[in-house]
């Protein structure tokens, strides 16, 4: 029988070439060798134990999928100032936890910890797991993370030179169905309301509150949020644009947060405004002109504040829209096209709906479903991070998907040239990913548990992402 040395199996001192004389290159090769046999005796273990324990490995090894899904949490984790050293359930395993269930399409929490108890060696008792989402502290902690991780998407939107020194962010409000035990009111459970808001040059999403009563407005919860928290934590010198449907008018406080904090809105106009035509707007001799702007005017509201209209016509509908803004600095068309891309965070919350299947609120107090909406945001920052180590690192992108987005462009091209419409180049850009691939949620949950590398899972989503 042979033996092996005392570091494990492998190569040992004998195996040194007799062509190195050196001592310290003879030393080098035999730290290298040893290493060497420690990790084979390592990856043995593993192997031995996969088979014994299968799916109960992951108490001993953590899946390298979730590990490399979760890396950004570490340092986002480490700068708040609402993390405590909670040994039963950490502050660590609080936000893997919550992540995993947005991802992990459970319908109830009793189900969701019955899933995930056989792989999670950290997961809470159920009366445990609903206390924590009581804590105003974890919540304080989570949004604290979620913040930090959004500021780690990077662009992803291409957008026109102009706005070089603008933040731009979608707002709306979007609503899912009571909690089990939720109160009646009126002798009804009422829809939960959560306000959100998509950073349109990275798509980072955002939750900025809790609606209040029965559904309020989304001016009430603007009016309460303050120019502080709309300024989103914008550099001193840039201009905060905020694209917002028809629910988000309010002129007297459009022009006070304007003039006094930077923030600009663009909306689209009501049935029953009424405004008085100031002067025309002048143009850039410059820039090309867009045929489908009809009209671009200074005017002034029913309560006389002054604000911007602008007539837009769609080149394949040839619908023709009204645009309302405080933004007076930047060309028609891009105000247009900003609005246009409002779309974006309607998209992000189809696929809240329908991919991560979030139909109802988590439990009852207003900080569990504050929280449920944080982790929404961080699921899906934490998607948007993912996809670009995909496709940087291990060069993975959705080819059909990409092949369909061109598709749908010329498509649009092809029915606006119909129609003898110029569709100018910012429209073109419209035309991006809006929403995770329903592939590679099915993907992060087929493996969300596996402890294969890496190498061994992304094979499926390549051959996933090659077919429509």
């Amino acid at each position: 029988m042979s033996k092996f040395p005392a570091d494990g199996p492998g190569v040992g001192v004998s195996a040194i070439p007799p062509c190195i004389g050196d001592r310290a290159q003879v030393g080098n090769v035999v730290a290298g060798a040893q290493e060497a046999s420690k990790r084979l005796f390592q990856l043995m273990l593993e192997d031995a134990l996969r088979v014994r324990l299968g799916p109960h490995m992951e108490h001993i090894s953590d899946p390298v999928l979730r590990k490399s899904f979760f890396a950004p949490l570490s340092d986002a984790l480490a700068s708040s100032l609402h993390q405590r050293d909670c040994p039963a359930f950490t502050d660590a395993e609080f936000l893997e936890l919550g992540v995993t269930r947005v991802i992990c399409d459970p319908r109830s929490g009793r189900g969701f910890l019955q899933q995930i108890g056989a792989h999670i060696q950290s997961c809470p008792q159920r009366s445990s797991f609903f206390e924590q989402l009581k804590s105003v502290r974890r919540l304080q902690m989570l949004s604290d993370v979620t913040e930090r991780v959004a500021t780690m998407v990077s662009t992803r939107a291409e957008l026109p030179e102009e706005l070089a020194d603008h933040d731009i962010y979608a707002g709306d409000g979007h609503w899912h169905g009571a909690a089990a035990h939720d109160s009646m009111i009126d002798d009804k459970r009422w829809a939960v309301g959560h306000i959100y808001a998509l950073n349109l040059r990275t798509r980072a999403l955002h939750h900025l509150d809790l609606t209040q009563g029965k559904k309020e407005h989304d001016m009430s919860v603007l009016k309460r949020l303050g120019a502080d928290t709309l300024r989103m934590g914008a550099k001193k010198r840039h201009r905060v644009i905020w694209v917002w449907d028809r629910a988000g008018i309010d002129f007297e406080l459009w022009r006070n947060w304007k003039n006094t904090r930077g923030i600009y809105f663009i909306s689209r106009t009501k049935d029953n405004m009424a405004f008085t035509t100031a002067s025309p707007m002048p143009r850039d001799p410059d820039r090309p002109v867009d045929p489908n702007v009809l009209s671009d005017e200074r005017c002034l509201s029913g309560q006389g504040t002054e604000v911007r209209l602008i007539r837009y016509r769609d080149p394949v509908s040839a619908t023709v829209y009204e645009f309302v803004t405080t933004v007076f600095h930047l060309p028609a068309d891009i105000i247009a096209w900003l609005y246009k891309s409002r779309w974006n965070i309607e998209k992000v919350f189809d696929q809240l709906k329908n991919k991560f299947d979030e139909s109802k609120a988590w439990a009852t107090s207003d900080t569990a479903k504050s929280i449920q909406a944080k982790f929404l945001c961080l699921a899906h920052n934490l998607l948007e991070l993912f996809e670009v180590q995909l496709e940087t690192e291990h060069h993975i992108r959705n080819e059909a998907g990409l092949l369909r987005r061109e598709k749908r462009a010329a498509e649009y091209t092809a029915a606006a040239k119909e129609k003898g419409h110029v569709l100018s180049s910012l429209l073109k850009r419209l035309f991006q990913p809006l929403q995770r691939s329903i592939k590679l949620i099915r993907w992060l949950r087929s493996h969300w548990f596996s402890s294969d590398p890496l190498s061994r899972i992304l094979p499926d989503l390549a051959r996933s992402y090659a077919h429509s």
